[in-house]
């Protein structure tokens, strides 16, 4: 009987045993790529070890609602001066300051004073949103969806001295780009809509939204350690903490120390936020509590309303934006936004299933291996299906962030923002130019792979007929595909605007070479005229070139070097228009010549390359620099 007692004693532990260790397993604390709680520090570090030689910091948390579970810091924050990062380095958010925008926007919702599918003009001064193209009504939905349709503004948002820092009001009327999307066709991603959603935050409730943000979400989080304000005047810490970190550019053994680089936003809201990793953790680890203790609101449905989709891929119920948070597509769903400036860039997800967030801060420019490669680590990939119908992605795609079809900016469409993709050496993969890889994981989907860490979810649409019309970005832009053979065309004219250009210098300087054979003759005071027209069309190209690149660099113009650009236009138009009516580039009244061949092709071909200077001119209508 004992026997049989002990026996079924030993039985029963050894099940609870079995059942103990069974659950313990089920219950492991891990990260949805299977990294256990207790080894991500130490694999961080190993991450981090394998690319110290192109790093210069990096701060990394990895946590839950209640705490911190890895955190890594590395690097320095300062190299010349020798300052390594700590808890006390400020990195500038870039556009995860956005998602400010938005929590006060919810915050203000809660309380019934934004409707978010109301006219946003009820809320602004009279005639404030005069660049509409649409009658639709623009509401806040539209705003957080970046699908209010406005091009991406072409003005100086930036400056690089403090006294000219400007009112966001009037930084709003300075740089308001045009209209160029009927609202809910096409996801652009928008700075400035950004902004005006922060100034509505403004007028709803009658404070400076810096003050706003200060008062309704930085003292109830408790984060002492970061401004909002472009100088970083509203908190003297951080603008004395700032001076201390410099930026860099860092990829591929290409370096270079931008210095302080302190560029002034005058867009502030959109992305001037500068502050510590702690702080930046507070803030995100109050979207993941439970609805009805999150501190950021008052009612327990807020938060929940503002994690829940707004907006979806096309044909889908996949999430795409969640009232301004962009959902993204790893091993598991994540919700979060990104940020870059002129010399940081950083990283905020959320996996709100499992309650845990990734914060990753650099002070280096366009970073992807870690604000990027991080979350894969961590989260895991897209995992590809099986059984494809593949798709044939190849062809020119133009980024809707990059389609400036209306103002000077037009004919940057062609140049820039250009995703040309071709097949690969599989089925399903393709190589996108400059870009990286691009690989068909499902039905609807695609990852665009830069080989550094940025793995990009794209969702493929389609027409009617069951053509690929669009690859949509997971971080708010559509690669809109274009006409292959219209594209051509447009490329062509571009090109030989270009060619025409050079050719006049070519002419200037033949000429100015041959201009004293003509002395004592009655032809040499129409070639010295020719001679100073063609100076001058070659000068005001110079001018014009360089007035390009600013835009194609990622810089943006200030309204004086547009209209400037502008007058220059015109005048070269004028002058050759001139030249054409008058044969200013052809002395016919010399038998020589005309009985030269070569001189009488160099006669056609620059006055063809004259009228196709015109042509170009009219046709990328330089001269509406007003956007109308």
């Amino acid at each position: 009987m004992r026997k049989m007692i002990a026996g079924g004693l030993a039985l029963l532990l050894l099940l609870l045993s079995g059942a103990t260790t069974a659950f313990a397993a089920e219950n492991m604390e891990e990260t949805p790529s299977g990294i256990a709680y207790t080894e991500l520090e130490g694999q961080l570090n190993e991450y981090i070890d394998l690319r110290k030689d192109t790093t210069s910091s990096v701060s990394v948390d990895y946590f839950n609602k209640a705490e911190d579970i890895a955190s890594v810091i590395y690097g320095k924050a300062n190299v010349a001066e020798n300052i390594k990062a700590d808890e006390e380095t400020v990195y500038e958010w870039g556009s995860i300051s956005k998602v400010l925008v938005w929590t006060s926007v919810m915050q203000l919702y809660e309380q019934g004073k934004i409707d978010l599918d109301e006219d946003v003009r009820n809320y602004l001064p009279d005639g404030f949103l005069s660049n509409l193209s649409y009658d639709e009504p623009v509401t806040m939905t539209h705003l957080m969806n970046h699908t209010a349709g406005f091009q991406e503004t072409t003005w100086d948002v930036e400056v690089t001295d403090k006294k000219d820092i400007i009112s966001l009001r009037d930084a709003l009327l300075a740089t308001a780009p045009p209209q160029i999307y009927k609202v809910s066709t096409t996801v652009s991603y928008s700075n400035w809509g950004a902004g005006l959603a922060a100034y509505i935050v403004e007028c709803v409730s009658g404070m400076d939204y810096a003050e706003y943000v200060r008062q309704n979400i930085f003292e109830p989080l408790g984060m002492n350690q970061t401004s909002i304000l472009p100088d970083c005047s509203d908190n003297e810490w951080v603008e004395s903490r700032r001076d201390l970190t410099n930026a860099y550019y860092n990829v591929q053994g290409e370096y270079e120390d931008y210095g302080a680089c302190r560029r002034y936003i005058l867009l502030y809201p959109a992305g001037a936020a500068t502050g510590t990793m702690s702080d930046l953790v507070r803030f995100a680890k109050a979207f993941l509590a439970d609805s009805e203790d999150c501190p950021l609101f008052t009612k327990a449905d807020t938060l929940d309303k503002m994690l829940s989709p707004t907006l979806y891929y096309d044909g889908t119920d996949t999430p795409r934006i969640c009232h301004g948070l962009f959902s993204q597509e790893y091993g598991v769903r994540l919700i979060g936004h990104a940020g870059n400036t002129t010399g940081f860039s950083a990283n905020l997800v959320l996996d709100r299933e499992n309650r845990t967030g990734l914060v990753v801060m650099t002070n280096e420019v366009g970073e992807t291996t870690y604000n990027y490669g991080l979350v894969s680590l961590i989260f895991g990939d897209c995992m590809a299906e099986t059984e494809i119908a593949y798709d044939d992605l190849s062809g020119i795609y133009c980024n809707s962030r990059a389609n400036y079809s209306k103002s000077f900016m037009k004919l940057y469409s062609m140049i820039s923002g250009l995703l040309p993709v071709t097949k690969g050496e599989t089925e399903g993969s393709y190589q996108a130019a400059m870009v990286g890889s691009i690989t068909q994981i499902s039905e609807n989907a695609c990852i665009m792979d830069d080989g550094n860490g940025l793995k990009t979810y794209l969702h493929i649409k389609r027409d009617s007929n069951g053509n690929v019309t669009a690859l949509q970005h997971m971080t708010g832009m559509d690669f809109q595909k274009e006409n292959t053979a219209v594209f051509a065309i447009k490329i062509i004219f571009f090109f030989l605007f270009v060619l025409s250009s050079f050719w006049t210098l070519i002419m200037l300087i033949v000429h100015g070479i041959t201009l004293h054979k003509y002395k004592q003759t009655e032809v040499w005071k129409k070639k010295l005229y020719q001679l100073l027209a063609e100076l001058f069309i070659v000068l005001a190209s110079i001018l014009i070139y360089w007035l390009i690149l600013p835009p194609l660099m990622g810089g943006s113009l200030t309204k004086t070097q547009v209209v400037i650009k502008c007058v220059l236009i015109i005048l070269c138009t004028f002058m050759e228009i001139v030249m054409l009516l008058f044969g200013w580039f052809g002395v016919k009244n010399t038998e020589n010549i005309k009985n030269n061949l070569r001189q009488k092709i160099g006669l056609t071909v620059t006055k063809v390359s004259g009228i196709l200077l015109i042509a170009n001119v009219l046709y990328w209508r330089f001269y509406q620099f007003w956007g109308c």
